[in-house]
């Protein structure tokens, strides 16, 4: 695979995997992809980042802040808005901390910011990402994923044991932020790192 960097159209640089050397936390490659798409309301309304996501989608999958598009056939839905039809009709910190299941994927696509929360939430907007992560681990099975979605690319991180396997910046022209995509792949070994 070819890395291609392109800055300010003054320069055209193509590395390969090795040139660039990409590692992942846990010592292993990152597969890195680049994608545009126009800007949604919905995460999952952009078609090839949809697709990016299905890609990596197995077994059971708990889709927190899931939003109006079904994503997997195995797919349990929390949302706090009743007209997208949830599983769980609540708030997804109450969801996490009182089930008992565990799952194999984990779509982690929250509102990224008080816009984002205005418009799909009537403002309603979660107050602490970290203590939400904090809890995650105990649901996802052993090398299960967690996939995140947000402006930052902090993502699980190795403090809670998960290694970083692929990330996705979707750009969406204009004025908007692009959108970082992470894929972390649970390694209990990484406790005792």
């Amino acid at each position: 695979m070819v890395c291609e960097i392109v800055e300010k159209e003054r320069c055209k640089i193509k590395l390969t995997d090795d040139e660039a050397g990409v590692r992942r936390e846990t010592g292993g490659r990152i597969d890195f992809t680049y994608m545009m798409q126009p800007p949604k309301a919905y995460t999952f309304e952009q078609p090839a980042l949809f697709k990016w996501t299905q890609r990596w989608l197995k077994g059971r999958v708990l889709n927190l802040f899931a939003g109006k598009t079904k994503i997997w056939h195995n797919e349990f839905r929390v949302d706090i808005d009743p007209e997208v039809k949830p599983d769980f009709l609540g708030d997804a910190y109450d969801f996490v901390k009182t089930t008992n299941e565990k799952f194999d994927v984990i779509i982690f696509d929250p509102p990224y910011n008080l816009r984002k929360a205005r418009e799909k939430y009537d403002g309603r907007y979660i107050g602490s990402l970290t203590k939400l992560k904090n809890i995650l681990p105990q649901i996802v099975k052993h090398e299960g994923l967690v996939i995140s979605y947000g402006y930052d690319s902090v993502g699980m991180s190795r403090l809670r044991g998960f290694g970083k396997i692929a990330i996705c910046l979707v750009c969406h022209s204009g004025d908007h932020n692009d959108t970082i995509c992470l894929v972390e792949r649970k390694e209990d070994s990484l406790f005792s790192a």
